[in-house]
């Protein structure tokens, strides 16, 4: 088995740049199990974050099947919509961090989950997609639930 079958390069690099703000926040603002009134979907959200991101970057080969034919074409279409959530992504990290609106927090989270999700659709993976739903709803709950000063 060949480094490539296992590791998802493209998917390696998308899931760090949805990674990389989140660390680069941290440092100024965190979320903590303190600022989350309920611990579960404080956990929730932290599952479905990191396993999403695990799941975008690791072929498992359970509950997976691939892209559908044509190959190349969705490939492409992957790539390109993929490309352009995580641009929104970071564009809307910018907007939160220089005015800390609630808007810019969900268009956040709404983007990284439709990244994600267009992820486990587009290559027919099963746990990626639900991932990504625990993600959205873990997420949606902390930005809900955030003081004035946590991130989302």
């Amino acid at each position: 088995m060949s480094f490539l079958q296992v590791i998802n390069p493209f998917g390696l690099l998308f899931a760090a740049l949805l990674l990389l703000p989140h660390i680069l926040f941290r440092g100024l603002r965190t979320v903590t199990k303190e600022n989350v009134p309920n611990l579960g979907m404080y956990w929730l959200d932290r599952l479905g974050r990191f396993g999403s991101l695990f799941l975008m970057s690791v072929h498992t080969g359970v509950l997976e099947k691939g892209f559908t034919d044509p190959k190349e074409l969705m490939q492409r279409f992957w790539l390109i919509t993929t490309a352009v959530l995580v641009l929104a992504y970071w564009l809307l990290w910018v907007l939160f961090c220089k005015r800390n609106k609630k808007a810019a927090a969900y268009g956040i989270v709404a983007a990284s989950a439709a990244a994600v999700m267009l992820s486990g659709i587009l290559q027919v993976n099963t746990l990626l997609l639900t991932a990504g739903v625990v993600y959205l709803i873990g997420e949606l709950y902390i930005v809900r639930h955030r003081d004035r000063e946590a991130s989302p």
